[in-house]
């Protein structure tokens, strides 16, 4: 970037979101999130300030880009999921967790960020908000109405609710080697809240979550990425929830 004085170079490959976010985010931590200018972070990306605006739009588009990609993974995850209804949501709620605790150097500045302005957590509050009523839509259909019911939206409340709490212990402490395992307590225990209202039944004693011992894994990779190199984290994966 420093042999084109932070000029987009003509031709070249726009940059990945990640680079956009995670620039961005230093510029909105060091400087300010408000004295920080969308051409201040064209500058810093290397992207043309009318690239910027057409991709993103604003600040705030810029510093939750990611989040947007995520809800869309999550709902085509959802769509397609062959699980049953408690199963799938609980993975979904896994997806959107990995996608936070995955990229501490955006996720923890940016969660100090949002404590800081206002305008940035009424942002976050409507995603939070989004997930819930996805997670209602997809329930209330898997129970064959149109409509969501009262138990179906304490369900996807609970569940929102659940995530939020280990994720937030996990933003004041990143370094948290026990995250997941407080992240799969905080989903069985919906899950004993969530089974009889939705006709099902619990997790029960020592059966490891609510698929009996049936575990979601759920993969979150780049595009490009090898598939010797994905399988290995794959197995990995498999192999640390033993």
């Amino acid at each position: 970037m420093g042999a084109t004085g932070g000029r987009a170079v003509r031709g070249a490959p726009p940059r990945e979101t990640r680079e956009v976010v995670l620039a961005a985010v230093g510029l909105f931590t060091e400087a300010g999130f408000e004295a920080t200018t969308m051409e201040g972070v064209a500058e810093a990306t290397g992207v043309s300030r009318r690239s910027l605006f057409r991709r993103f739009g604003s600040k705030e588009d810029i510093l939750f880009a990611e989040h947007d990609e995520l809800f869309e993974t999550v709902v085509r995850y959802m769509e397609a999921s062959p699980d049953g209804p408690l199963p799938t949501v609980v993975a979904a709620a896994r997806l959107v967790f990995q996608g936070y605790v995955r990229d501490p150097e955006i996720t923890v500045p940016r969660y100090r960020l949002v404590r800081a302005h206002p305008r940035l957590r009424d942002r976050e509050v409507a995603m939070t908000a989004r997930y819930q009523a996805a997670f209602s839509h997809y329930l209330a259909q898997c129970a064959g109405g149109d409509r969501s019911s009262l138990e179906v939206e304490v369900v996807s409340a609970a569940l929102i609710a659940a995530h939020n709490h280990v994720l937030r212990g996990w933003l004041r402490d990143p370094e948290d080697d026990r995250v997941w395992e407080r992240f799969d307590e905080a989903m069985d225990r919906v899950g004993d809240l969530a089974a009889p209202m939705l006709g099902g039944h619990g997790p029960g004693p020592g059966s490891g979550g609510w698929g009996g011992r049936e575990r979601v894994l759920v993969a979150v990779y780049p595009h490009g990425v090898e598939r010797a190199e994905l399988l290995r984290c794959v197995v990995e994966a498999v192999d640390r929830d033993r």
